[in-house]
């Protein structure tokens, strides 16, 4: 009984711990977060009293060709930057755990460098570097002898807007691939070896089963991350050429401080948000699933 009373004692002055952190949430997150579920049912334009509209900001949000437009944009850069992102920090992660690699905190250091820096200048600068007389441009002409329009072409900038961020991110999922790596007991891989198998063997067998918790923690906070990307868009391009990059994020941004359709840019964030909460879901499941 007494150890039973000593843990709660210890619980309540827990909870006294994470008070100012519970205090801080609820008055930047959580409050505002229940703000924009009750504004997304009224028509708002800043300055003029709030008129309930009920569900039709949701109504209109979903025969509105635009937002499906910036959605299916948004799921198409999601989903080849979460593949892409997750194959190459994985194999880069491998290359800097081998034993047969030198100068690997100086590679992990420099792999990681683009993480640490800020969206808008990596941004500022990319964009210039894909001009063109941009230094991405003048080698693609000098080298190959054609031009690409990176950001004035509907079909191609998209694909430099998921160039830039996996450019800027790859070291930050390679860093959780070395960590779940580096928790792989060696006396797995020596038995194994001992036992005749070779590195496509380990890999399959052993490596990619162990980092079972770490594979679904990178996809899915990837999948969070960049499905809510906005500054890169936002900077490099406003969306365009043609709305081709306009991802939600950036949508919701215009319909409300372009357009001054507080209401309407409110349910678009609903709708943004339940769809991360379907990822957050999931990545719940599957992890409840992974300890059972």
């Amino acid at each position: 009984m007494k150890k039973v009373g000593y843990y709660n004692k210890l619980q309540r002055h827990g909870y006294v711990f994470i008070l100012p952190t519970l205090l801080f949430f609820s008055i930047f997150l959580i409050i505002p977060m229940f703000n924009a579920f009750q504004l997304s049912l009224f028509k708002w334009n800043l300055v003029g009293p709030k008129i309930y509209v009920g569900l039709e900001n949701f109504i209109r949000l979903f025969k509105n060709e635009r937002f499906w437009n910036s959605y299916l944009v948004t799921l198409h850069f999601t989903f080849l930057t979460v593949i892409i992102i997750t194959f190459i920090s994985f194999w880069m992660a491998l290359a800097l755990t081998s034993k047969l690699l030198r100068f690997k905190n100086v590679l992990q250091s420099m792999i990681f460098l683009p993480v640490v820096l800020m969206m808008v200048p990596v941004a500022v600068v990319w964009q210039f570097m894909f001009q063109t007389t941009g230094l991405l441009s003048v080698i693609f002409l000098n080298v190959f002898r054609f031009n690409i329009p990176w950001l004035t072409s509907t079909k191609i900038t998209p694909y430099a807007m998921i160039l830039v961020y996996v450019w800027k991110y790859t070291g930050f999922y390679m860093v959780m691939f070395i960590a779940g790596l580096l928790g792989i007991p060696e006396v797995y891989y020596e038995s194994a070896t001992l036992d005749g198998a070779g590195f496509w063997a380990r890999l399959i067998h052993i490596t990619i089963p162990q980092l079972k918790n770490t594979l679904i923690l990178v996809l899915v906070s990837c999948i969070i991350f960049t499905f809510g990307t906005f500054p890169l868009q936002y900077v490099m391009t406003e969306g365009g050429p043609s709305r081709s990059t306009e991802v939600l994020a950036l949508l919701i941004y215009k319909e409300a401080f372009m357009y001054i359709k507080f209401g309407y840019s409110a349910a678009i964030s609903v709708v943004f948000f339940l769809t991360l909460l379907i990822f957050s879901v999931i990545q719940l499941r599957i992890f409840k699933s992974g300890t059972t």
